[in-house]
């Protein structure tokens, strides 16, 4: 990651949307699983104070952030899982799994989806928000849509993406550029990544043994459709991410 400032500045302005949780769930426990700066649970913090927040990344240069600035009685930050695993033992608590997911999918190709250090955590809730497409989303693309990304943004950078992901003609590299092309610092490594790792379908086949569902949403992200609209003029009507909250029973 070349600029991890605009990274991060980039995902607090979805940061309502991101903690849809909060009053779904009966916990006062809670790890942010990816933590990145720690923006989400320093908004938090502070207006929950009778609840405890960890914040894990496994990069130390995330942590690092996330300890500058103000800080909270209620709130740790920590790149040692050992610690997560233990405060999970202790209490209910929820998983928050934000934008993460999908990468760890990505890491871990074809096996399953909770195949990572979350299969060692065993908590109340399971919190899910992310990127992801129905398995209908492979199909063919809108002309029209398409055309205007040609005419709308670097030729030579849509060829990249066409190399590494297919023609944009295909409905599900199109929505998967719709939702990259923003991060042009980062380009280079936001390039590889898989933003799209599994599919809904996917994603509910593989809900852990001894957890049930009790919050799902399907939609399209306000902020990436009005952006999209902005650049391009394409009304995205795909629905991009999801929200699912699983129990444990």
């Amino acid at each position: 990651m070349t600029d991890i400032n605009h990274y991060n500045e980039q995902m607090k302005k979805s940061l309502i949307d991101k903690i849809y949780f909060i009053d779904k769930i009966q916990t006062k426990f809670f790890v942010d699983y990816g933590c990145a700066d720690g923006a989400m649970l320093k908004f938090l913090a502070p207006m929950f104070p009778d609840s405890t927040f960890i914040g894990y990344d496994n990069n130390l240069e995330m942590i690092e952030l996330a300890e500058q600035g103000e800080q909270f009685e209620n709130l740790t930050f920590t790149n040692n899982i050992n610690k997560v695993i233990d405060f999970c033992g202790l209490n209910d608590v929820a998983l928050i799994l934000s934008s993460v997911l999908h990468e760890i999918y990505h890491l871990h190709k074809n096996e399953e989806l909770w195949n990572s250090d979350i299969k060692n955590i065993n908590p109340k809730y399971i919190v899910i928000r992310d990127m992801a497409v129905s398995r209908t989303s492979s199909r063919p693309s809108d002309s029209i849509s398409v055309a205007k990304v040609w005419m709308n943004h670097d030729t030579a950078q849509l060829k990249e993406w066409e190399e590494q992901w297919g023609s944009l003609s295909e409905n599900w590299s199109l929505i998967h550029f719709l939702l990259k092309y923003r991060y042009q610092d980062n380009w280079d490594t936001e390039l590889i990544e898989n933003y799209l790792s599994y599919n809904v379908e996917r994603l509910l086949a593989d809900i852990p043994k001894g957890y049930e569902p009790i919050f799902i949403e399907h939609y399209t992200l306000p902020f990436v459709r009005n952006e999209v609209k902005k650049t391009f003029g394409i009304d995205l009507q795909d629905r991009t991410h999801i929200k699912l909250i699983l129990e444990r029973k």
